[in-house]
């Protein structure tokens, strides 16, 4: 008897894979996708499906970040890349010499974790040794000051 019970279900199994090929179903993936702005504050959240066989599908081509710039007074600071793997770049132009100038990371808890004088050119800021996260770089010239959110991968 239970050499009956199995042929219909095995029968069932095969017409079932028989079918499903025929039909064509491609089996779908979804992966979150977010976007942010320049600050690194997310602005949306999307959906995207594809298949496990995109032959639509450009090939992904690997891109570095462009780089966040802010004035501040007469200058023109410029923080590259964002998000970064350890080491960053803090590049100062324009404004007079006569201002004091220090960059200040903090971390995401509201500690300070380095403060380097700042001078016109670039500035390498060693982030390395700091664990993945976020983190606020403050740039100060005289009384003025902007903020970056900065990315740790």
């Amino acid at each position: 008897m239970n050499h009956l019970h199995k042929k219909p279900n095995q029968f069932l199994l095969f017409l079932f894979l028989v079918l499903f090929a025929i039909t064509g179903k491609v089996q779908c993936q979804s992966i979150i996708s977010y976007a942010y702005d320049n600050a690194g504050n997310r602005i949306s959240r999307k959906v995207v499906l594809f298949s496990s066989n995109p032959t639509h599908v450009k090939k992904d081509t690997v891109s570095t970040p462009a780089p966040v710039a802010e004035q501040l007074g007469d200058r023109k600071i410029t923080v590259y890349p964002n998000p970064t793997q350890g080491a960053l770049a803090v590049d100062i132009t324009g404004g007079n010499d006569k201002d004091e100038m220090q960059i200040v990371l903090i971390s995401a808890q509201g500690i300070q974790l380095q403060v380097l004088k700042a001078v016109t050119g670039t500035t390498p800021v060693n982030m390395l040794h700091y664990p993945p996260g976020w983190y606020i770089l403050r740039v100060q010239a005289g009384d003025k000051m902007t903020e970056f959110k900065i990315i740790k991968q």
